[in-house]
């Protein structure tokens, strides 16, 4: 043999019988993927099936996905936040018959359901006509007042009706805030008058816009039939005059700008910060800068 090459044999031989064992050790070592039961395949094979069978039977039908548990749970708590506070509310004449004592308890129903509100609120849902079901604004309770009874059981003087708020869309950004109202026996019932308070908003956050009041307005008479008994007795012919005093009543409408020409053409105005801290489908809720007060309204149709 060569000397060199016998050499090299051996050490190749030994190398070799020595590396047999460690590479068995490391095969040992190594994970094992092992394959799923035919069962388990089997079954999640069929439940792959059956999940893309039932999306593509919802699309065909046009269904709207089921939601996921976690949103139908907060709009079953919405809906019972939502239900304990306008049971609290019920009966308190929109805030003017609510005592102090009470108007706690509606707080505290007022903020569970403000709880619930996302940080960014949904301003597509607030363009439409909201109805006031409850205040506590110190400029709006004696208004909403006025329809209770005076003492001895004596009717009131100005019977006050629905009051609203009618919301624009966004990019329109306007918005009114009416009152309607009527005096007993001098206008119709129920709706004898109607005062509106107009407005332009704008979004500044997530749950906060801006109003600018620009004028209030009063019209929308309806006379009553006392009032046209006393300007225009049926017994007695109408003249001229009455006619056009009944006709100036029904046409009347009274305009007291809260902004001056100049101001509007410049436009400058005070913008008053209003925050929305709750609004869905149905029911809205505001609070006014400082101790203005809380508004809570529900959505109704135009």
């Amino acid at each position: 043999q060569h000397p060199l090459l016998g050499s090299r044999s051996c050490c190749a031989r030994r190398y070799l019988s020595g590396a047999r064992p460690a590479a068995a050790a490391a095969a040992a070592q190594r994970p094992q993927h092992r394959r799923a039961p035919p069962g388990v395949v089997a079954a999640a094979a069929d439940a792959a099936v059956t999940a893309s069978e039932v999306e593509l039977a919802a699309a065909a039908s046009g269904a709207a996905p089921a939601p996921p548990p976690a949103a139908a749970k907060q709009s079953e708590a919405q809906k019972a936040a939502k239900d304990a506070l306008l049971t609290w509310i019920s009966g308190t004449k929109r805030g003017a018959a609510a005592p102090k004592q009470l108007r706690g308890q509606i707080e505290e129903a007022q903020v569970a359901v403000e709880a619930l509100s996302p940080a960014e609120l949904d301003y597509s849902l607030l363009e439409g006509k909201w109805l006031l079901v409850y205040t506590t604004a110190a400029d709006v309770v004696p208004i909403v007042a006025l329809d209770q009874e005076l003492p001895l059981g004596l009717p009131a003087p100005v019977t006050v009706g629905n009051v609203y708020q009618r919301f624009s869309s966004v990019q329109q950004g306007s918005v009114q805030n009416i009152i309607e109202f009527t005096v007993p026996f001098l206008l119709q019932p129920g709706q004898g008058a109607t005062f509106t308070v107009d407005a332009s908003y704008e979004v500044r956050s997530g749950r906060r816009i801006a109003l600018v009041f620009e004028e209030a307005n009063l019209g929308q008479v309806r006379i009553g039939a006392g009032l046209e008994a006393l300007l225009a007795p049926a017994l007695l012919p109408r003249g001229y005059l009455n006619q056009q005093l009944l006709l100036a009543l029904r046409e009347l409408k009274l305009v007291f700008p809260f902004r001056s020409a100049q101001q509007v053409a410049q436009g400058l105005g005070v913008a008053a910060p209003y925050l929305l801290t709750y609004l869905d489908e149905d029911m809205l809720i505001g609070r006014a800068s400082g101790t203005a007060g809380t508004f809570i309204f529900r959505r109704v149709s135009e």
